[in-house]
Parts: structure tokens; C-alpha cells; sequence
């Protein structure tokens, strides 16, 4: 389905050449610990044939949240865990992504488009985010708000990233799709990215 996005506000365009100048980041995010959470967003992978970091969260040392595609998969980390996924985006068209993840009984679901993609049970048990680090968009933190290498930098565009306190619903999943708009996230909201662009990254209404 087409993706009306220019109605929800702004994109954030990653352009190329890749460049580790290039990112957004928000110092200190994530206002509570993590005991689950929902991450989405819209993205429009250039095709590359590279892996790209979208998402990058860090408190104490690497990744404690990181959520990157590739021409084979799409993942996300959880304290540098890596949970993969058999669906590309690679294919220069507008995609829907979703993650959920909670540490009772590890489950970590994607949705792509509206739809279940697949799930990893047990996956960081009893783990829990700590709050008050660095989030990055664009980049793969190797140190806490730095250590970016350029293999991984973003070249895409990104819009309606927002991440919640909570598991979302199918229900909800699916409407944002449906509906080509993500609403504000309890935990990060897609407004404050606006402000918070480095290097060559390009603000589009």
C-alpha cells in the first residue's frame, strides 16, 4: 500500500555517501527501566547491499537495544543479543517494522507490514534496560554515544519511530499499518528527532 508520510510531518533522510558524521541522538533517553517494550518505525532502505543500524541504545558500554537490516534479514538486539529475522526490506519501497519484546517469557515478536513475521522464545530472560542513555538513529554504537563505523551507517530514509513501555497488541500493530501513522511512543516519540540530527542528515517536511 503507498505510505502517505509527508502527512505525518517529517522524514529523516540518511543520504549518501555513507558517513559516520550522520546521525540523530537523544542524551539521556528512556526515562524508566525496560522490563518489555515495542519498538516501530517507517524505513526506505536504499539498496545498497550493505548492512544498515537504524536503532541504537546504550547505557553502560555497547548496545543494550540495537535493531539493524540487511539484504537477508532484519534484527534487533537485546543486551547485545542478537535476534534475527528471515525478512528483507530491502527492496526500495516503504516498509512497516515492529518488535516486541518482554523478559518473563522472552518472547521477541517481529511485525512487518502489519503482519506477524515470527517470534524467538527465551530470548534475554529477566533482562532489564536500564534507563538515562544515549539513542542514536542511523548508527551502531561500539561506545557509549560514539564508536560508529562506517560498514554499518544508515543510508535510507526514516520516519515515525516511536518505542513504548509495554507490549503492543496485534490490533494496534496492524492499525498502524493500516493507517500510515504511528502514534507518540510512552518511551520515545518521533517529535523529538527533529532537533537532534548531526552531519548531513536531511530534515524533510
Amino acid at each position: 500500500m503507498p505510505f502517505q508520510l509527508f502527512l505525518l510531518g517529517y522524514l529523516l533522510v540518511f543520504p549518501a555517501p555513507r558517513s559516520i558524521e550522520n546521525y540523530a541522538m537523544k542524551y539521556p533517553a528512556i526515562p524508566s527501566d525496560l522490563s518489555q517494550l515495542s519498538l516501530c518505525f517507517f524505513v526506505k532502505v536504499v539498496t545498497d547491499q550493505k548492512l544498515q543500524s537504524i536503532f541504537s541504545y546504550a547505557k553502560l558500554d555497547e548496545n543494550d537495544i540495537y535493531a539493524e537490516s540487511s539484504p537477508t534479514e532484519t534484527a534487533l538486539g537485546i543486551n547485545d543479543k542478537h535476534g534475527s529475522f528471515n525478512a528483507s526490506v530491502y527492496d526500495g519501497a516503504w516498509h512497516h517494522l515492529c518488535f516486541t519484546w518482554e523478559n518473563t517469557y522472552g518472547e521477541l515478536r517481529l511485525y512487518k507490514n502489519g503482519q506477524f513475521e515470527g517470534q524467538h522464545m527465551g530470548f534475554e530472560v529477566g533482562y532489564t534496560v536500564r534507563s538515562g542513555g544515549h539513542l542514536v538513529l542511523g548508527q551502531d554504537q561500539d561506545t557509549v554515544g560514539g564508536g560508529f563505523e562506517l560498514e554499518n551507517t544508515l543510508n535510507s530514509q526514516l520516519a515515525e519511530v516511536n518505542m513504548w513501555d509495554r507490549v503492543l497488541s496485534e490490533k494496534e500493530i496492524a492499525a498502524q499499518y493500516t493507517n500510515c501513522r504511528i502514534p507518540s511512543g510512552s518511551v520515545v516519540t518521533w517529535s523529538e528527532f527533529k532537533t537532534l540530527t548531526h552531519g548531513s542528515v536531511i530534515v524533510k517536511h
